[in-house]
């Protein structure tokens, strides 16, 4: 039972934070007024959660306001009637390498797929210190990078006929749900740029990261960055392609690059001087609308700072140019597991289909020493999984359509006591696996960091 340093006990973690963040705003000649009820009762009548773990009392941070502006039952959601298919091509908007340094660069290239001879002994993640570094979930404001990456490779695209945007990580959570398969408790926070719903990853950034396999370590043994991205830590990218008829823009890590039995039509075509030129075009025009604290460029450099205001703080997002293109169709996810029989590859397929990533390679193992590996193309069987899940994905398109609408102003709660979220406005989207119930509860939460850089939203959006 979570308690705090004053002595009180509490039935959930979020009537702990209710009552600390009650105190703290407490001046010093006040006292705090005595409970009503002894502590081990208190409970308000609409706390959200009955669960005391530490991690699901962490998704509740910043939660002031208990009342749900909007509830979603898994149960009762119907999915939309319009096919859900991964037949359309996808379009890469963006991809980028975060740097040990803490920069990022632009455009991307995951790291290379290198044949390593076997048996080989691999120290487990466990022994192995994290270097830490920047992702996606650990930066501030993470859409404004990914802004500035599309301002570069994608000049011409605009964000105001997007419905979606929004991370793999994300529409796996919300896609069990769906199935009625969340096990964990989670949180996403959404927000409302124009017609277009921000789906932020939220709860893998306060979760301390334990690895107790040798998955991590695999990957760094097999895999090489290319030459001149050697500083990288990882690589995202984002795709723009349809799920039902919401037009999404999708964001994602890449484990690896792997060029090995391409066919003619798989070959790195977008490896080209061409795009690499569309790049560097892209570059000068970035820096003509977003505003630099660097000065004018140097031509002779390869290394460009933007640093994009917004009303509340100017923010350095160090990034570097001028690399090739890597084709999505040597995009491929690395996972390790124990040799034991009967491994099958259902599990990953989610998780592929939404990245839109082609192939799959699997390390077996025992206590860390590889004996095989093996290198699947999966298109098959995502192309089967997507027909089998149809319902489900059905369902997945109906609950980002209400979420949007939800976030947009017409809930059916009152929130701050008026149900209305504003344009830009954050909410907390959560889900908590206790009870038998499966439902999503959206939260109006208070005025935070800008979402979207103005020169981002002028850009990608046009005038507010």
């Amino acid at each position: 039972m979570p308690s705090c340093q004053c002595g009180r006990l509490f039935q959930t973690g979020a009537a702990l934070i209710q009552h600390q963040a009650a105190k703290h705003s407490l001046k010093p000649q006040q006292a705090q007024p005595k409970p009503t009820t002894s502590p081990q009762r208190a409970r308000a009548p609409s706390a959200p959660t009955r669960n005391t773990r530490p991690r699901d009392a962490r998704i509740w941070k910043g939660v002031r306001v208990l009342e749900p502006i909007h509830t979603i039952d898994a149960a009762i959601l119907q999915p939309s009637t319009t096919p859900v298919s991964s037949s359309l091509p996808s379009e890469l908007i963006c991809s980028y390498n975060w740097q040990s340094s803490g920069g990022f660069h632009v455009p991307g290239h995951a790291p290379l797929w290198q044949d390593v001879a076997l048996p080989i002994t691999i120290p487990s993640d466990r022994s192995t210190p994290s270097t830490g570094g920047s992702t996606w979930t650990t930066t501030k404001n993470p859409f404004e990078h990914v802004l500035q990456a599309a301002a570069v490779m994608s000049p011409d695209f605009r964000l105001d006929k997007v419905d979606i945007v929004t991370t793999r990580n994300s529409l796996r959570k919300l896609l069990d749900f769906c199935s009625g398969r969340s096990q964990q408790s989670f949180r996403v926070n959404i927000s409302l740029v124009k017609n277009t719903l921000l789906i932020e990853q939220y709860d893998t950034a306060f979760m301390a990261f334990q690895s107790t396999g040798w998955g991590h370590n695999f990957e760094k043994t097999f895999t090489r960055f290319p030459v001149g991205l050697e500083a990288s830590t990882t690589h995202d990218r984002f795709l723009h392609y349809p799920i039902g008829d919401l037009n999404c823009v999708v964001g994602f890590e890449v484990d690896a690059c792997y060029e090995g039995n391409l066919g003619n039509d798989d070959k790195p075509a977008e490896a080209t001087d061409g795009p690499l030129e569309l790049v560097q075009a892209g570059m000068e025009r970035l820096q003509l609308s977003f505003k630099t604290e660097a000065g004018p460029s140097d031509s002779k450099t390869k290394s460009t700072t933007a640093s994009p205001t917004t009303s509340r703080a100017r923010s350095k997002l160090p990034f570097t140019t001028n690399t090739k293109i890597m084709p999505q169709s040597t995009a491929a996810e690395i996972k390790s597991r124990s040799k034991k029989p009967g491994g099958t590859v259902a599990p990953y397929l989610p998780q592929l289909w939404f990245g839109r990533t082609p192939w799959l390679i699997v390390g077996s193992h025992t206590e860390g020493t590889f004996h095989h590996i093996s290198v699947t193309n999966v298109t098959p069987l995502l192309e089967r999984w997507e027909t089998e899940h149809q319902a489900e994905l059905r369902k997945l398109a109906a609950l980002l359509a209400e979420l949007r609408e939800a976030v947009r102003g017409g809930g059916d709660g009152d929130g701050n006591g008026n149900g209305k979220a504003k344009e830009g406005q954050r909410c907390a989207v959560i889900y908590e696996r206790s009870g038998a119930a499966k439902v999503i509860k959206v939260y109006a939460l208070g005025k935070g960091e800008v979402v979207v850089p103005d020169e981002g939203y002028l850009r990608f959006w046009g005038v507010r």
